[in-house]
């Protein structure tokens, strides 16, 4: 072989350096149908509209997908259940904030604590748009996603909230 020959993987395959592995994509959940999956995604990902309705759209996208497959997926049920739970949260965190941030600002004595409640109701709805969309990005594959809290609030609200261990296998 010369110095200048260069050899192609195989097609379809990716060489990851390490002999006798290659990468695959990921493959989605055999226990689920696309559609549950689909809906569980779209429910997460409805977040993006609610940073820019200021919480209204995506609250409605995940309360109607809710209602509507409550009782057909509890996969779908649970998920589109935590959406709307975290998304509702997020939109009562910024209100509150953004009142405490005002009434900061008229206190002049407190205007720094104003200053760092300004800065973190910017960055606070950028953090929630990428932790929507990571748990769009796992339920698209059917992973049992569950927010921090929110997770665990959905799931004592009773066994109706909570998927079946037979659909989690």
């Amino acid at each position: 072989m010369k110095d200048n020959d260069i050899t192609m993987p195989e097609e379809g395959t990716v060489e990851t350096g390490e002999p006798g592995k290659q990468w695959a994509p990921r493959q989605r959940a055999a226990h689920l149908t696309n559609e549950e999956m689909t809906l569980a995604a779209l429910a997460h990902a409805s977040v993006i509209l609610g940073v820019v309705t200021g919480g209204l759209a995506g609250v409605a996208i995940a309360l109607i997908l809710w209602l509507i497959y409550k009782d057909k997926s509890r996969y779908v049920a649970f998920q589109t259940m935590q959406a709307l739970v975290f998304q509702l949260a997020m939109a009562a965190v910024l209100i509150i904030g953004g009142v405490a941030m005002v009434i900061s600002f008229i206190t002049v004595c407190l205007i720094p604590v104003g200053l760092i409640l300004l800065l973190a109701l910017i960055a606070l709805p950028f953090a929630a748009l990428f932790y929507g969309l990571y748990g769009a990005y796992e339920t698209y594959y059917g992973e049992d996603f569950r927010y921090a809290w929110v997770g665990e609030f959905v799931s004592k609200q009773g066994p109706a909230a909570e998927p079946d261990e037979e659909e989690e296998e």
